[in-house]
């Protein structure tokens, strides 16, 4: 017996969770395949005030702010060198309805967007693996651990894992961002004051490295190093590793000097990926399963969900007249506009690996119009085309 429906998204995470609400809020018989069985350990705990709109469209933003998570105000950046430090706080960006976002554990975020998705009236399978997946003009057949499915449409939003795009062959890595990432759980970092507690610290270390705290409400922190592959030495002991990277800045070794690690260390290498395309007649990726950048400006998730927001208006377009994806350019629109933001944060991203980064900004910041623009930026609001920033190609 097959099951059917009219769209499956395969993976559960931010993304495909998002896009699930958003079609079973219009109506759509949608069903999402997760995997994994929830709580799980996940990378991408930093969220950004510009994915808040989004979450308050499908009803989620009631949970963030439930007092579950620590809110998020601003992002420091800190000198290695001169100890000197920018500050983007968020209050300062062009659109005064986003001046936060939350520092979240993925086990227990992905658990309730998920959970917020099957609330909306997504179908949810979990846990359950897509094995493989054929795609004709008119259908798609996913062979899964519960069986045969059928549906009209099909979204890969599977991830770093890329079903479609591995299968097709679609993906390849970004050739200016082969970075690693080493990081771990801690108990007592020390934390800024106040409203600032929950404020993302980077430190930025020599040779193009940095360091991640992002705080979680209660006594947790997750604390990162990144560094290009060419100076990470395979087999290396990652409990040195960390201590030497993350005492390379004064600020941060100050943070980190009561601190414990509770979890264990992972490893993530050769994370950043751009494909080909994103969509076929009946098929379209999402996420980081089309396109993934390097985590400093936090875009993760946030172009996860922006991607599932794009990707619901092609698919609920699409479902009016049953035509491929790829009829009247809908497929190269979504790519089109995707490619838009994630262009300015790679832009973004190479100016923070340039020169003086911090000191830079600083200089930038003073003056109002610029301190807006770049707060924007760094906020995730990378579809605000009335930003001076794009208009005039600064970013």
């Amino acid at each position: 017996m097959s099951l059917s429906h009219e769209v499956i998204i395969i993976g559960g995470g931010p993304g495909g969770s998002t896009l699930g609400s958003l079609l079973a809020k219009k109506g759509v018989d949608v069903a999402i395949i997760e995997r994994e069985v929830y709580p799980r350990f996940h990378i991408g705990e930093s969220l950004l005030p510009a994915t808040m709109p989004l979450y308050k469209e499908i009803g989620f933003y009631e949970t963030l702010k439930s007092g579950k998570y620590i809110d998020k105000y601003g992002a420091r950046f800190v000198d290695f060198k001169s100890q000197d430090e920018v500050y983007f706080g968020f209050r300062d960006g062009f659109n005064p309805d986003i001046p936060n976002a939350f520092e979240v554990e993925r086990s227990q975020f992905d658990r309730d967007i998920l959970n917020h998705a099957s609330l909306c009236g997504a179908k949810v399978y979990q846990p359950a693996r897509v094995k493989s997946a054929q795609c004709t003009k008119t259908q798609a057949t996913l062979q899964t651990t519960l069986g045969e499915m059928t549906c009209e449409y099909v979204i890969d939003a599977t991830g770093r894992d890329a079903l479609f795009g591995k299968q097709n062959k679609l993906r390849t890595a970004h050739p200016d961002l082969n970075n690693v990432a080493v990081f771990a759980h801690y108990t007592g970092v020390k934390r800024n004051p106040g409203l600032d507690e929950g404020d993302i610290t980077i430190g930025l270390l020599p040779n193009r490295a940095w360091t991640w705290l992002i705080p979680f409400k209660g006594e947790r922190t997750s604390v990162g190093v990144v560094c290009t592959s060419s100076i990470f030495k395979v087999g290396s002991d990652l409990e040195e590793y960390l201590h030497t990277m993350l005492s390379m800045s004064e600020r941060v070794k100050d943070m980190m000097k009561d601190a414990e690690r509770c979890t264990e260390i992972s490893v993530i290498s050769n994370y950043s990926h751009v494909s080909e395309t994103y969509c076929g007649d009946r098929w379209m990726m999402a996420g980081d399963a089309a396109v993934f950048l390097d985590p400093i400006f936090s875009s993760g998730v946030h172009v996860s969900c922006t991607s599932a927001k794009l990707a619901s208006e092609v698919i609920l377009k699409c479902l009016k007249d049953r035509l491929s994806i790829l009829d009247e350019d809908r497929g190269a629109r979504y790519k089109k506009e995707l490619d838009k933001g994630v262009s300015r944060f790679h832009n973004l991203i190479s100016l923070f690996y340039g020169d003086n980064f911090v000191q830079q900004m600083k200089k930038t910041l003073t003056l109002e119009n610029s301190r807006k623009a770049f707060t924007s930026a760094v906020a995730g609001d990378m579809w605000n085309d009335n930003n001076f920033l794009f208009q005039k190609n600064v970013l």
